[in-house]
């Protein structure tokens, strides 16, 4: 769109310096010395951890202490001579969203070069670009904005045809709950078991309350000795304060709480009398500083604090260097508030959606893979909230998730998500397309139906039949994959059609099923490694009853559902719901799928969140998940 609107010689990507971390200065410096990778390996595994280009957030190990304990004079040389290379330019690379647009022809104002995918980029990066008056533009693809769109689709074609994300009320009381209780899982942002416990802390409900918790979120905030504070005045439980009256104007919509980084730059300005040119160097964050830099910004913001009215606020000296403390925390890890409240906007209607629409929202999210969370984690959190999830059939699937609804109780609807044919393992493309093309025309009859109209392989054919795509056309899974060898064996489909050496073949078992499924889709779908327990034992809670539970000890069982919670612990789930489950700090995390028995208490905390403490965890005895 840019290149068409401004033309392709007046646009280009950004450029950006890839420079040595101390792995790769090592390993740069290792082969130049002729080490083996062996020895190269061995070296690089004994590098401090945690190095990061800012100074303050660096290991207190350096890699001159690693020479130190080195005793080969070789490795010792070569460490010493990786340490000097450190954050020195390697390769050119690109920006991952940054583009310039020029007055003129761009020859005519900066260096350009060919990319490897055909785009023209500069060669300068950002800061020297923008050092010659060439601001940088961000433009981010979001996957969420993909799936706002595909599930607006499906609630036209199902449900609303005159529907428009625009036409979203931007203050649903149904949505607002969601919001304030974090029942969030899928909504662009708001994910994490730490997003949702600050959606709690701040009772988050609308657009700006989002965009709040997203700057509070980052490290400056949370960091700068104000956040529970903040929290309480938020909440409405602590009267709002500030450090000077001359902070109100700029603070009062973030109950005295630097949170944005457009309030550095007013404090800066307004408050200091820093140039706007200084002011932009503060936001940009400390860690761009020398030591004699900060310094000389230190004392010129702390001076221009302290002129008396009318020139100035008239602080005190404690005043000054709180406020130069608060911006030091803060600088360099702010939100900026355009961007918090554009990413918030997103989040409200993604909300949105889930709340009114979860089946359309949950398809889309689905279909369209990505996302903090493992589609095992959405796809439970569908069946939470009532929607059946369905392994891929070849008379209801698409390529990706789709949705179908079941006439039932009168006019009324009820939604099924069908995991998608391409989700198949070994099941080409062009038959996932062959399938749906036949599909179209008319539903599948049964197995001689499928192999006379779509050419399917050997290995197609006995996937599709054991991951469910089949179900319902046979008697079992294991009858099907008996009449697909007699057909192998008969060459044809019109062969297949009069043989009459066909035997009743006994049922599979759910093991067999659930063992098949995780093969071929990754996952169990139509059955849970639980469901191979022939009753549920008495001792065990079911996670279902836990809120009523809580304090005591319990004894629970589950698989550890695949991914991340965005904090510690794990999901755990047992086909009906999931739970997140923490323990010490040496808990590992089980293998997923594999059946648990966990003995422990059901906790929450002062915002409502909610896990399971867990005591011991040990292999569920006398089951196998496959």
């Amino acid at each position: 769109y840019v290149r068409r609107t401004y033309g392709p010689d007046q646009v280009a990507l950004v450029a950006t310096v890839s420079t040595l971390r101390p792995k790769s200065a090592l390993r740069e410096t290792a082969k130049a010395y002729g080490l083996h990778e062996k020895e190269m390996g061995q070296l690089a595994k004994r590098l401090p951890r945690g190095w990061h280009p800012d100074p303050r957030r660096r290991s207190r190990r350096t890699i001159q202490d690693l020479a130190r304990e080195l005793t080969d004079p070789r490795q010792r040389q070569v460490v010493l001579a990786a340490a000097q290379i450190v954050s020195q330019p390697h390769h050119m690379s690109i920006h991952p969203g940054g583009l310039v647009i020029t007055p003129g022809p761009l020859t005519d104002f900066v260096p350009i070069q060919w990319a490897p995918k055909g785009f023209l980029t500069t060669q300068f990066g950002h800061q020297d670009l923008e050092a010659l008056g060439l601001p940088k533009l961000d433009l981010l693809g979001i996957r969420a904005l993909t799936v706002l769109a595909d599930a607006a689709d499906l609630i036209r074609q199902h449900h609303q045809p005159d529907f428009h994300l625009d036409q979203i009320p931007m203050e649903d009381k149904l949505t607002g709950d969601c919001l304030q209780q974090g029942h969030t899982i899928g909504v662009f942002q708001c994910e994490s078991a730490g997003a949702r416990r600050t959606l709690r802390q701040l009772k988050a409900r609308k657009v700006f309350d989002l965009a709040v918790a997203n700057a509070f979120f980052k490290p400056g905030p949370a960091t700068g000795g104000m956040a529970q504070r903040f929290i309480r005045r938020y909440r409405g439980e602590e009267t709002t304060g500030y450090l000077h009256p001359a902070l109100e104007p700029i603070l009062a919509s973030t109950k005295g709480v630097l949170l944005f980084q457009e309030q550095i730059l007013r404090v800066a300005t307004e408050i200091a009398g820093l140039s706007w040119a200084q002011a932009d160097h503060l936001r940009r964050g400390m860690s761009k500083f020398q030591a004699r830099e900060m310094a000389a910004m230190q004392t010129q913001f702390i001076d221009g604090c302290l002129r008396s009215a009318p020139e100035g606020p008239g602080f005190n000296p404690e005043q000054a260097q709180t406020l130069w403390d608060q911006v030091l925390a803060f600088a360099g890890y702010g939100f900026n508030r355009g961007h918090a409240t554009a990413y918030a906007d997103v989040s409200y209607r993604s909300a949105y959606l889930k709340t009114h629409w979860p089946a359309a929202f949950f398809c889309a999210r689905l279909a369209d893979r990505g996302g903090f969370h493992h589609p095992a984690i959405y796809m439970a959190e569908a069946v939470l909230l009532g929607i059946p999830v369905k392994p891929p059939h070849i008379n209801h699937s698409h390529e990706a998730f789709s949705l179908s609804f079941q006439a039932s109780n009168g006019d009324s609807k009820n939604p099924t998500l069908w995991m998608g044919l391409g989700q198949v393992r070994d099941l080409r493309r062009s038959s996932v397309r062959a399938i749906i093309a036949g599909r179209e025309e008319r539903p599948f009859d049964d197995l001689r139906d499928l192999a006379r109209r779509v050419p399917l392989q050997t290995k197609e054919l006995q996937h599709l039949i054991q991951c469910g795509a089949l179900d319902g056309l046979g008697s079992s899974r294991a009858a099907l994959l008996a009449d697909a060898e007699l057909f192998n064996r008969a060459g044809s489909a019109s062969q297949f059609t009069f043989s009459f050496v066909q035997t009743e073949t006994a049922q599979e078992s759910p093991a067999q099923r659930l063992a098949w499924e995780r093969h071929i889709l990754g996952q169990p779908v139509s059955v849970h490694p639980l469901d191979l327990l022939e009753s549920y034992p008495s001792q065990l809670t079911p996670l279902a009853e836990l809120a009523g539970k809580p304090g005591r000890p319990l004894t629970v069982a589950g698989v550890r559902l695949p991914g991340w919670t965005g904090g510690p612990g794990f999901y755990l789930g047992d086909g009906h719901t999931f739970i997140m489950v923490r323990g010490d700090d040496k808990l590992e995390k089980p293998t997923p799928w594999l059946p648990l028995r966990i003995q422990g208490r059901w906790l929450d905390d002062e915002w409502g969140v909610t896990w399971f403490q867990a005591g011991k965890i040990e292999p569920y005895p006398g089951i196998v998940a496959g």
